[in-house]
């Protein structure tokens, strides 16, 4: 089993005291990596690309498979000094081809470097509780109407098109990873005004970004409802890597709904935040770091919405006659989607609706779950449904297999939520 990244070990001719001069994020740096609130362990960044990028074998993993992994593993653990448990081998081999959601897993290195390990490795003494919303209600919130119109097709596809085609890969490792934050900073300043906008810093070459949008009493401390997505992208070979659907389709909505809300003057009870998140693929790299850092400050979220891979949209034989398919993932907070599906049955009523498991550490509100935030998250199609998009993690993730137009009813729900719960 060969890894099919040009670049992983490059430096594998290197002695192996060579690993203490590298930086945190190359190929043989140690990560601390959560794959659930009881699985914990330490592996080499290089082992990590060079599983998930395998071709998949059959499961469950035989121990002669397992003994064939850990073989072509052998040069990295020389390197390392490192050993990786059959359960994690499990999580990461073959994942890209094998269509599992995200990475699988959070990456909790600073949270550990810092001293906070502990919280990030024991479950919660209870479930994150949701907010007590109201029932969703079109006729007590005549203020939607114009922003509905203003909902089209073309915005999306402009953003899209930009994001998966001005740059080679937006994958957070690549040496220019910071250039589309360039342009999302840009594109959300125009609208929120640079005062509004805020560059958020990682630990490695490419920042989040967030855009705001105040309370309308002006209280710069009120709890604060999020809308989510990633910026970075991947494939098979990560330094080309367009990633139209994943997760360019997202952010899309993310920034139309945004834009829309600013160009109304919307201003609800709470704080509204756009967050454009840098490194998901890396194991949720910049979500994890800014939402320990609000939980730090003690914010206070009303509610976290994450868009994640809306683009691809087939026609199948339960969507026939639907205006789109959407999918409500189930976990991790119930109550957060119960009450989207319902956002969804009021506000967009021609959509197909579906709710599907979506798997620890599946996408960025799981950064926020981790910190007892209240989230949920759409998607066309959940983790290992049939009609998962194809293309997913491959080089021809592009916006050619996009539908544009059934991708505005993710605007739609995300506009309506958002009014629905800061009223």
């Amino acid at each position: 089993m060969r890894s099919i990244i040009p670049f992983i070990l490059t430096a594998a001719t290197c002695s192996l005291g060579a690993a203490s001069s590298i930086n945190e994020f190359d190929e043989l740096s140690l990560r601390t990596i959560k794959f659930s609130t009881q699985h914990v362990e330490t592996l080499p960044l290089a082992a990590i690309e060079r599983l998930r990028t395998a071709a998949p074998l059959p499961r469950p993993l035989s121990p002669e498979s397992l003994n064939e992994i850990r073989a072509s593993l052998d040069d990295i653990s020389a390197l390392t000094g490192s050993t990786i448990s059959d359960e994690a081998i499990e999580q990461l081999q073959g994942r890209f081809q094998r269509k599992l959601w995200g990475p699988g897993y959070v990456d909790v290195t600073h949270s550990v470097s810092a001293g906070v390990g502990d919280s990030s490795q024991t479950p919660f003494v209870a479930p994150v509780v949701a907010p007590k919303y109201s029932t969703p209600d079109p006729s007590a919130h005549p203020e939607l109407k114009p922003m509905l119109e203003m909902v089209n097709s073309t915005e999306l596809r402009e953003y899209v098109t930009h994001l998966s085609t001005a740059y080679r890969t937006r994958y957070y490792r690549h040496p220019h990873a910071r250039e589309p934050t360039y342009w999302i900073e840009a594109q959300f300043a125009s609208w929120l005004g640079t005062n509004q906008t805020t560059v958020v810093e990682n630990k490695f070459n490419q920042p989040n970004i967030v855009g705001r949008i105040e309370a309308k009493s002006g209280d710069s401390n009120a709890p604060i409802i999020i809308l989510g997505a990633h910026l970075d992208s991947t494939s098979q070979f990560p330094w080309v890597a367009p990633g139209a659907d994943d997760d360019a389709s997202g952010l899309s909505v993310v920034m139309a709904v945004m834009r829309i809300l600013k160009a109304n003057d919307y201003q609800g009870n709470y704080a509204i935040e756009a967050h454009a998140y840098a490194g998901e693929e890396g194991g949720l790299l910049g979500s994890d770091a800014l939402a320990k850092a609000y939980k730090d400050q003690g914010k206070e979220i009303r509610g976290m919405l994450e868009f994640e891979m809306v683009g691809y949209q087939p026609s199948t034989p339960t969507n026939k006659g639907k205006s789109s398919t959407i999918t409500v993932l189930a976990d991790p907070v119930p109550d957060m989607t119960s009450h989207m599906l319902k956002v969804v049955e009021a506000y967009v009523p021609t959509a197909e609706r579906r709710s599907v498991n979506c798997g620890y550490g599946c996408s960025d509100h799981y950064s926020f779950y981790n910190e007892g935030y209240p989230v949920v998250c759409l998607a066309s199609y959940g983790p290992n449904d049939k009609y998962l998009n194809p293309n997913y993690h491959a080089t021809s993730d592009t916006a050619d297999k996009l539908d544009f137009e059934k991708m505005t009813d993710f605007v739609r729900a995300g506009l309506a939520w958002v009014v629905e719960i800061a009223a």
